[in-house]
């Protein structure tokens, strides 16, 4: 069910005129907002609101965010392997960026 959830944001990143490996604050916003749209995080949303606290929909939202940064990270990494293939070279030429911790709070 997730795994299915992952692909979407996946491919909303890659759909999107976005660098994977260094997402903006608003950049990341926006693919939050598809995210909680998406099944099954919609309905976990819309579950913590009725059944907990409010600060446990903005604990959700975070882990969301982390997520979704993660799924970006590795959707680079995946392109600059592809990358490499194709140059001829086996390996990644530089590690992921390291804009991430940036956008953490």
């Amino acid at each position: 069910m997730y795994a299915t959830w992952r692909e979407q944001i996946k491919s909303y990143i890659v759909a999107r005129p976005v660098d994977s490996g260094c997402l903006t604050e608003s950049q990341v916003d926006s693919i939050i907002s598809f995210a909680r749209g998406l099944s099954p995080v919609k309905e976990r949303i819309e579950f913590i609101k009725h059944h907990h606290h409010a600060d446990d929909v903005w604990e959700l939202i975070r882990h969301l965010k982390i997520l979704v940064k993660d799924s970006a990270k590795k959707l680079q990494t995946s392109n600059e392997r592809q990358r490499a293939e194709r140059d001829g070279r086996g390996d990644v030429a530089e590690p992921p960026s390291k804009c991430y911790p940036s956008l953490f709070p």
